[in-house]
């Protein structure tokens, strides 16, 4: 005779398995995502993968990449750069110090700095003799007369994508260990 059904013993043993499938499924879109890297290679090696058990009641697999380059790669740089539709931190890095006042807002073309010291990008203190003040540096990056590091790159959203492409993967991973769940097994029962 059923006499109740062991909850606590249920939901622990479901919950393992889901971290089992979703951290394959966290590998799967890691290495989605390093494949869809194209301008910064770098960023491959500083991508990293975290799971996350939040008070027995979400589980979450996170990529991260603690590397100022992942975000040129995922928004692009320059007047190919993704606009504030679609990069969440583009609004914030056009009001702090690392933003060139003499580079347009609604074009974004990289453009010589005044002479002086500037904060950059990726948070290092740098100077700039002027000599380019205000200059179109992509356009000459583009004819080969100044380092091609000032040319533009439009965005991969190299993250994004990886989660879009696996998305049915990541649904169907998940779909099978709850479907397929012994939830039958975890009544109780008295015996004879």
């Amino acid at each position: 005779m059923i006499t109740g059904y062991d909850t606590a013993r249920a939901t622990r043993d479901l919950e393992n398995k889901l971290a089992i499938q979703i951290t394959g499924l966290t590998k799967l879109v890691l290495l989605t995502a390093k494949g869809g890297i194209r301008y910064y290679p770098a960023v491959r090696d500083k991508l990293q993968m975290e799971m996350f058990v939040l008070a027995n009641q979400m589980i979450s697999g996170d990529i991260t990449a603690d590397y100022w380059q992942a975000w040129l790669e995922q928004f692009g740089k320059g007047s190919l750069m993704a606009d504030a539709s679609q990069n969440p931190g583009l609004v914030t890095y056009m009001n702090s110090d690392a933003w060139n006042r003499l580079r347009s807002r609604s074009s974004k073309v990289v453009v010589g700095r005044g002479q002086g010291n500037y904060k950059s990008i990726d948070g290092t203190m740098r100077f700039s003799g002027g000599g380019y003040a205000g200059v179109d540096l992509e356009e000459l990056a583009e004819r080969g007369d100044i380092d091609p590091k000032f040319k533009p790159t439009p965005p991969t959203f190299f993250l994004r994508v990886a989660i879009q492409s696996n998305r049915n993967r990541i649904l169907q991973g998940i779909s099978e260990v709850i479907e397929n769940f012994p939830y039958h097994r975890y009544f109780t029962e008295v015996k004879d």
